[in-house]
């Protein structure tokens, strides 16, 4: 009994694996084998035979529909009308009747009168009141301005620095007797005019420091009694030894 039982073990062993072997090849052979076409696949195929031929001829039409619409630029009337209306622009050149403009510059001719006549009147009053204005001294500078030069009246020179002058009467002659204030910083002094020849008949002269200097100084001509007869001359030195002179000269220009 126990080599009976062995030999039907055997033996269905033997059957499974055959069968085992049978699967293998079976499944093998159908993995091998080219796969079956699908539904899907011929109804990709026949899109690409079937739509060149048919569908182009069919389509054909819509161009005939597309100059139908062509009909759309007799639409472009309006445009048309868009220029008849263009005119209302030429309303606007009925702006043109600007002679409003035209008329301010023939009134703005008429503020130019005035001031032509304004421009007439005042040169007119200052001139008469610069000529009409006597000064109020009866002399006044010679040359109109104050005359820087070299010390020549003494041995000094550049050790020095002082004024001088001369007066001079209306009709040009020197004139002694009057008095000449100098004053300004620490100088306060009168001098009488014909006190220093060097000058001239009527000349005069005042020192006021011993070295050269940017000083400022004033001089005034006085009579013999003290009162004023010329306007107050600045004199400014420049603190230079080769102008270490002022010179200022007084004239009569009217009586006293």
């Amino acid at each position: 009994m126990g080599q009976g039982s062995t030999r039907i073990f055997n033996i269905i062993s033997i059957l499974f694996l055959v069968l085992s072997v049978v699967w293998i090849i079976y499944v093998v052979s159908q993995l091998t084998a080219p796969p079956a076409a699908t539904s899907s696949d011929v109804v990709s195929a026949l899109p690409t035979a079937m739509i060149p031929p048919t569908l182009p001829p069919t389509n054909t039409p819509v161009p005939t529909s597309t100059p139908t619409d062509t009909l759309t630029p007799t639409i472009t009337l309006t445009p048309t009308i868009a220029p008849t209306e263009t005119p209302i622009p030429s309303a606007t050149s009925t702006i043109t009747d600007t002679p409003g403009p035209s008329e301010t510059p023939s009134t703005t001719p008429t503020p130019p009168e005035t001031f032509t006549s304004t421009p007439s009147e005042t040169p007119s009053g200052p001139t008469a009141t610069f000529t009409a204005s006597p000064s109020p001294f009866p002399f006044d500078l010679r040359e109109q301005q104050v005359i820087f030069t070299q010390n020549f009246a003494n041995t000094a020179g550049c050790a020095w620095q002082g004024i001088g002058g001369q007066v001079f009467d209306l009709s040009g002659n020197p004139l002694q007797g009057l008095q000449i204030h100098v004053f300004g910083g620490d100088v306060d002094r009168f001098i009488q005019s014909g006190a220093n020849t060097l000058y001239g008949p009527a000349g005069w002269e005042q020192q006021v420091s011993n070295t050269i200097n940017a000083n400022t100084y004033y001089v005034e001509l006085q009579t013999a009694q003290g009162t004023v007869v010329s306007p107050r001359v600045q004199v400014l030195f420049p603190s230079d030894c080769a102008r270490n002179l002022a010179l200022v000269n007084f004239i009569q220009t009217r009586p006293l």
